[in-house]
């Protein structure tokens, strides 16, 4: 039986698993920013080394990754653009009637658009609800859309008409029009992308596919060349939002499937882990170096849902329900207002890292207070392939938290650790108590880089 790995990215470290027949080998290494593929093909060469595997003999490859958020937190992906009906160009920034999060929140704000005004365009067309043509598309105003957003600067261009999903031959024509105007420009057309009514999140959803859809192609086929570079035969498979798997040529045609990549495969592992344990019920807990996800296992099968969001944005794609917030072992520690303690969602990530790697980080993080709280071996950390040191995140603690609340060092560090459990609780209520079901009938099972060590 063929040999089979299977990666993890995230945003602070890459987690690789090797079966080899009925023997497992886990290794971690730091993810690398600047170009994941590198991380990756490290561990699989470390991986691979120290189970006594060689890569020609890998027939399964699975990969993971918190790839697509990353870029809607670093917002430097390709600029771009929105084609559609006349008249409905502020759709994506008017939303819903009810857009806060917290109706309490006096300082809330809306996202900005993820398209500007000065890049979305409406053109002459109308298809009716039932998908008859009610006008014909002005072809010649379509031309001159995508001119005028090509010397914009537009790389990718995002398409929603009204409609649209009981028909979507104009779309597929501004598609075609724009493969002669400008094709050097990406085209994502709302008919792929999620066919379904609702104008607000449709637009949304066609334009988070143009927005990641260059990045997401670029990546995963320098992530395939590079794995048949090391000698590795098999054809590499992704994790998608819904807990299947997909190819890497399949994505390059529906990136929004892998919004979600990173956190499904622990989700279906838990699942798989409960009915091997004779347990229906669990409410799962990934917590990373970023972020920390919870998501719910009822009856021995994960909920799933068409509705999610990336960031601030709606996204209509079969994914598997869970709650996101911004409380991993990397989320900063900070005083706001000199008077409170917060901690999160910034986070410090794999580059600087928490101030304990010794890489340049100054600001004190969750992986900080564990350590000054006693709860890391510092000598012992991923393995012992990294030492961490007490004495810089100390430093930290006591500068940034410790000195202006006027607390003990270590009474910060536990703050920060109670501050950052009181979210992943709060994640726990919004996907149980608040839909209904009493979480004491779960199991809860904590799994990712800094999970088990909060659960």
């Amino acid at each position: 039986m063929p040999s089979a790995i299977g990666v993890d990215t995230g945003g602070t470290h890459t987690d690789l698993v090797l079966a080899d027949g009925d023997r497992l080998v886990t290794y971690k290494v730091a993810s690398t920013p600047h170009d994941l593929t590198d991380g990756i093909i490290d561990g699989v060469k470390r991986i691979a080394a120290i189970a006594g595997v060689p890569l020609e003999s890998i027939g399964h490859f699975v990969y993971a990754s918190t790839y697509v958020t990353n870029l809607f937190v670093e917002g430097k992906e390709p600029k771009v653009g929105l084609i559609t009906t006349g008249g409905f160009r502020d759709v994506l920034e008017i939303g819903r009637a009810s857009r806060k999060p917290d109706v309490y929140d006096i300082h809330w704000r809306p996202a900005k658009p993820m398209v500007p005004r000065h890049l979305r365009r409406g053109v002459r067309e109308r298809i009716g609800w039932r998908g008859e043509v009610i006008e014909p598309l002005d072809e010649a105003g379509v031309r001159a859309a995508l001119a005028d957003l090509a010397a914009a600067g537009v790389e990718s261009i995002a398409v929603c008409l009204l409609h649209a999903y009981a028909n979507p031959a104009h779309e597929r024509r501004i598609a075609e029009l724009a493969g002669e105007v400008g094709p050097q420009i990406d085209v994502s057309i709302s008919a792929d992308v999620a066919r379904e009514f609702r104008e607000y999140e449709r637009s949304s959803s066609a334009c988070v596919s143009a927005y990641i859809k260059r990045p997401v192609t670029k990546h995963l086929a320098g992530l395939q060349q590079a794995l048949a570079g090391c000698g590795i035969p098999a054809t590499p498979f992704i994790m998608c939002g819904n807990g299947g798997i997909s190819t890497f040529e399949s994505v390059s045609h529906n990136p929004v499937s892998v919004t979600h990549s990173g956190v499904m495969g622990g989700i279906i592992g838990a699942s798989a882990l409960g009915a091997s344990c004779g347990i229906a019920n669990l409410i799962t807990l990934d917590m990373g170096g970023t972020s920390a996800d919870v998501s719910r296992v009822a009856g021995g099968a994960p909920t799933l849902t068409s509705r999610s969001r990336i960031g601030a944005y709606p996204l209509l794609a079969p994914t598997l329900d869970m709650v996101t917030i911004g409380a991993g072992g990397g989320s900063v520690g900070w005083v706001e207002g000199g008077i409170a303690l917060r901690v999160g969602p910034r986070s410090a990530g794999s580059v600087p890292g928490p101030a304990c790697y010794a890489a340049g980080g100054k600001e004190p993080t969750v992986t900080d207070a564990n350590l000054v709280a006693g709860r890391l071996n510092a000598d012992y950390f991923l393995a012992g392939a990294r030492h961490l040191d007490p004495a810089l995140a100390r430093d930290a603690i006591e500068s940034i938290v410790a000195r202006p609340l006027g607390m003990a060092i270590e009474d910060a560090a536990l703050g920060m650790i109670a501050i950052a459990e009181a979210h992943m609780v709060n994640a726990i209520r919004l996907v149980s108590v608040e839909r209904g079901l009493d979480p004491r009938d779960f199991a809860l099972v904590a799994f990712g880089g800094a999970g088990p060590l909060h659960g």
